[in-house]
């Protein structure tokens, strides 16, 4: 159902619900007293008093009204209670003595009549009431899921804006990397610049995802190292532990891949017989623990303050992941950096 259709709905219901029940109220009471044959005619009123104010809802700028602070809407709703009232009441004498016969000219009295006004305009201060307090709540979620769209279109613009700053930082290494190997050796600077070229189209294919299987991201960590272990050559060692129950869960494209970077850039390249690098995967107490270890020399500059690599890849798990997620660098031993990512289960 559309909108405003659910809404015209909920208008009428509230019309026949509000006025019917003061119908039956007072049809109710009406049957105490000596005139109980006359109980219908409130049904009469009531439904004349559902026209007066459903008319009232079209002609006046009731919904600007709502938009208005409470210090100008007041008079307004003060002033048109009355003369609803009023109109009602009028009508309602008119009926009472022309249609109903509930009472002659003769009958009537001045008190009666402002009697009968102030209960009628009592009844229509309560309905705008209504009126005004079921569109002060509409305003309310409105703004509400305004709100949302626009931290959600705040959130999609920061990732996208991390994702830039991240892929770049990943193609100028590995452009150092040919660039170290065209003198050298040029068939492998060639064999270097064809991984790179499928290393680039999963980095402009991932820029359409925020999150990928393990498994895919893995495989563009083996192309990254193979690219560096022709570089490095017999420097760089490499080993990898992953549970195949892990591979086929999600986790932030490139995150992995950023997280050998660093480990080959600040460790293992600053170390002059080379080192290590490993990489694990776990499923540990309902999260998917993920682990790049890292040869280091205690001469290596801290790689918390290394680059904008490292920074955006705890940014990215971060936003993609939520609270629940993590990344730690363990540097306890001065011989080992150990990165250590915690993805819930339900996240991942």
């Amino acid at each position: 159902m559309k909108p405003s259709s659910a809404r015209a709905w909920a208008y009428v219901a509230c019309q026949v619900g509000g006025w019917g029940l003061y119908a039956t109220f007072n049809s109710l009471l009406t049957l105490l007293t000596s005139r109980p044959a006359v109980w219908a005619s409130w049904w009469v009123l009531c439904s004349c008093a559902a026209l007066v104010t459903h008319v009232a809802r079209r002609a006046l700028p009731l919904r600007e009204w709502a938009r208005l602070p409470v210090s100008r809407m007041a008079p307004r709703v003060l002033l048109t209670a009355v003369g609803l009232g009023m109109t009602q009441n009028l009508l309602a004498f008119g009926l009472s003595i022309t249609v109903l016969g509930l009472f002659t000219p003769r009958e009537s009295s001045l008190m009666g009549f402002l009697v009968s006004g102030f209960v009628w305009t009592v009844m229509m201060t309560l309905w705008l009431l209504l009126y005004f307090g079921v569109h002060a709540v509409e305003h309310a979620r409105a703004m509400e899921m305004e709100r949302w769209k626009l931290e959600a279109a705040a959130r999609a613009s920061e990732l996208r804006f991390l994702k830039s700053q991240l892929q770049p930082h990943f193609l100028f290494n590995c452009l150092n990397s040919v660039r170290a190997l065209i003198s050298e050796d040029p068939a492998r600077a060639q064999q270097v610049v064809t991984r790179l070229s499928t290393l680039l189209r999963y980095a402009l294919t991932a820029r359409e995802r925020e999150t990928v299987p393990l498994a895919q991201e893995l495989q563009v960590v083996r192309d990254y190292l193979e690219l560096e272990g022709v570089r490095l050559e017999s420097r760089l060692r490499v080993r990898e532990d992953v549970e195949p129950g892990a591979l086929d869960l999600t986790v932030p494209a490139m995150l992995v891949q950023t997280l050998v970077e660093n480990a080959i850039k600040h460790g293992v390249a600053q170390v002059p017989e080379g080192g290590e690098v490993a990489v694990s995967a776990r499923l540990q107490e309902g999260a998917l623990l993920l682990e790049v270890s890292n040869t280091a020399t205690p001469s290596a500059r801290p790689m918390e303050g290394s680059g904008v690599g490292l920074h955006n890849a705890s940014e990215r798990l971060r936003l993609l992941c939520g609270a629940g997620a993590s990344l730690h660098l363990d540097r306890t031993r001065t011989d080992l950096t150990t990165a250590r990512v915690r993805i819930p289960l339900a996240l991942s």
